[in-house]
Parts: structure tokens; C-alpha cells; sequence
């Protein structure tokens, strides 16, 4: 189930992104051979008189086969014939579908769920189930001490148990049914993000929003999420990233298996999270990317001239590099499978 989970999902955000491509292109007129859906050996194929549409053997990745944009093409309405606007808009439809995605799914959440708004005082709100501190704290219980250290907010919590990395338990006094209690807490380790928790959140309720909130909501959602994919960028180009952090198409798997957990919202989350990141991904100016292109086609609307087979030269060469880090990523989500 998990797999077919996360085939679905990058399944639908590649749809979205080629089919922004695909749309564009008819817009303008150009002629589009193939609309594929995966990569490697063609599975189903429907032939029209313009478009063959196709689904390929494996279920990661897709393209949409514009003609004319080889060095020299002749074909007629080709992507080369066309203005650089139009080039540009086609290069772009793809990244502004992933963005209109994302932004449509966190509306749809708002809509149906609402939002969730968390108190502040050190409130006792759930436990995780079958963790550690399941047996020996209740809901309703106010954290009053942690390590000795006071808690007044929630948000002191962390702060305390972030000093407490090295250790196993932590000491603890609580208010519970108007008395208070000493307790020794179990601390989780969290290796992902090099933390541990108590496995416990604060009480909340739920407020639902008319369309106008949910738009605001949904607005502020994407761009800080936008602002957070952006800065893990930099942050992986300026070599601050560790190799084990970096996840691919293997890797989702293992996140799509754990995030099924709590249900479809947090899968529709991980869905606006992925289609964000692959968004900003082909926004790079790389060669092969949407962005490496964008960027020699308005270098083209600034009349600054490009020598065409050196352009695609390196769209070539950024291809292979492309499929070598891709390749390389894989094996590294394999190795962290296994071990």
C-alpha cells in the first residue's frame, strides 16, 4: 500500500508539472509529439492525429516531447520558431502548475479541517501511542518542572530537552488533579533530527475557517514552506548538507510509509511539501532543468545572443550530471533502507 501511496503522489505532482508544458504548448501552437507519464518501456499508449499518450514501465518522472527544439529544426510552430515570451511561458507552466498544486491542497485541507490552534501553557494535550511516557503521564497534566529547569510555556519544553541529548530520563514535576508529583520521565531518541522527545503534544482545538480565511491560510502556508524548500537549497549548494539527509524517489517510499500513519491530511501534506520542493528543484538554473532553460531564454529577451549548439550542448551534459545524481541519491536511500 505504502508503495502504491507514493506512486500516486509523485504520479500525479510529474501530471500536474507536464501537463502545465502540455497545455501551454497547445496554447501557443506547438506541435506535440508524445505526453509520457514515467520513463523506460512504453506500457499503454493512446495515438491521436497530433499527440501520442503514453505510460511508461517506471512510474518516476515524465516528459512532454515538444517538436523544434533541436539546433536547426525545421518543423513548423516549433518551440524554436516561437517568441522568447512564449518559450518562457511554456518553460515556466510547469513549476507554476506544482505551485498552484500545492496551494490548491493546503485551501482544500483548510476548507475541510480547518486549522488547528495550540495552546501555549504546558498542558498536557496527547500522547503518542506506545510511547514511552504513555504509562506514566495522563492529558491534563501541566509540566510545571523539567531537569529542575521551570516550564511557564510549551514552547519551553524543547528547549530544556535539547540540553538533554546524552541522556536516557529526565526528571519532572507535574500538576495533576490539583497536586503535584514527581515524576522521571523516559527520553525518546529522535535521529532524524538529532533530538529527543517525551512523545507528547500540547491541547488544541480546531477552528473552522470561511473561503477568505482559508485563502489567507492557504497563502501564508505556501510561501513558508516556499521560504523553507528555498533555504534547504542553499543550504544543500553551500555544502552544509549531510549526504543522509538528502532523500529521492527510494527514499519517499520510506516517508510515505511513515506519514500513512496519521491519516490522509498528512499524506495531502507531504503531497503540497514534495510538489513545492520538485517546483523550486526544476526552478534551478541547471542545464536540463525548466530553470537552466529559463535562464538562456531571457538572456534571449535581454537580446543577448547564445551560440544554439553550445546551449545544447550543455543541456546534455547537465542531463547526464542530472542522471548521476539521481542515480547516486537512489543508492543512498537503498543503503539507508537496509541499514
Amino acid at each position: 500500500m505504502t508503495f502504491l501511496i507514493a506512486v500516486a503522489m509523485l504520479g500525479l505532482i510529474i501530471f500536474v508539472h507536464e501537463f502545465g508544458h502540455f497545455l501551454t504548448a497547445k496554447l501557443f501552437k506547438m506541435p506535440v509529439s508524445e505526453f509520457s507519464i514515467g520513463m523506460g518501456p512504453q506500457v499503454f499508449s493512446l495515438d491521436t492525429k497530433e499527440t501520442t499518450y503514453s505510460f511508461r514501465a517506471i512510474p518516476i518522472g515524465g516528459y512532454v516531447n515538444i517538436e523544434g527544439m533541436e539546433v536547426g529544426s525545421q518543423v513548423e510552430n516549433g518551440f524554436n520558431s516561437k517568441p522568447a515570451y512564449q518559450r518562457f511561458i511554456v518553460l515556466f507552466a510547469g513549476v507554476f502548475m506544482n505551485f498552484l498544486t500545492a496551494f490548491l491542497i493546503i485551501f482544500s485541507i483548510a476548507q475541510m479541517n480547518g486549522r488547528m490552534e495550540y495552546e501555549e501553557k504546558a498542558i498536557i494535550g496527547a500522547l503518542v501511542k506506545g510511547g514511552a511516557n504513555e504509562q506514566i503521564l495522563k492529558v491534563d497534566d501541566k509540566i510545571l518542572e523539567l531537569d529542575g529547569k521551570k516550564i511557564t510555556l510549551w514552547a519551553d519544553i524543547p528547549e530544556v530537552t535539547k540540553q538533554a541529548l546524552n541522556k536516557e530520563e529526565i526528571s519532572a514535576l507535574i500538576e495533576r488533579d490539583g497536586k503535584e508529583e514527581k515524576l522521571v520521565l523516559k527520553l525518546t531518541k529522535d535521529e532524524e533530527n538529532n533530538r529527543v522527545v517525551l512523545g507528547i503534544s500540547p491541547k488544541s482545538k480546531k477552528i473552522n475557517l470561511s473561503f477568505s480565511e482559508s485563502l489567507i491560510f492557504a497563502k501564508n502556508s505556501f510561501i513558508s514552506i516556499l521560504k523553507d524548500t528555498v533555504g534547504g537549497f542553499f543550504t544543500l549548494f553551500s555544502g552544509k548538507a549531510n549526504l543522509k539527509e538528502i532523500s529521492g524517489p527510494v527514499g519517499i517510499l520510506k516517508v510515505v510509509g511513515e506519514v500513512s500513519k496519521f491519516g490522509w491530511t498528512s499524506i495531502a501534506s507531504l503531497a503540497v511539501i514534495l510538489s513545492i520542493n520538485i517546483g523550486v528543484l526544476n526552478l534551478l538554473p541547471i542545464p536540463a532543468l525548466d530553470g537552466g532553460r529559463i535562464i538562456f531564454v531571457l538572456l534571449e529577451l535581454f537580446r543577448i545572443k547564445i551560440n544554439k549548439k553550445w546551449e545544447e550542448n550543455l543541456h546534455k551534459f547537465g542531463m547526464v550530471v542530472l542522471l548521476f545524481f539521481i542515480v547516486m541519491i537512489s543508492v543512498n536511500d537503498v543503503w539507508k533502507l537496509f541499514n
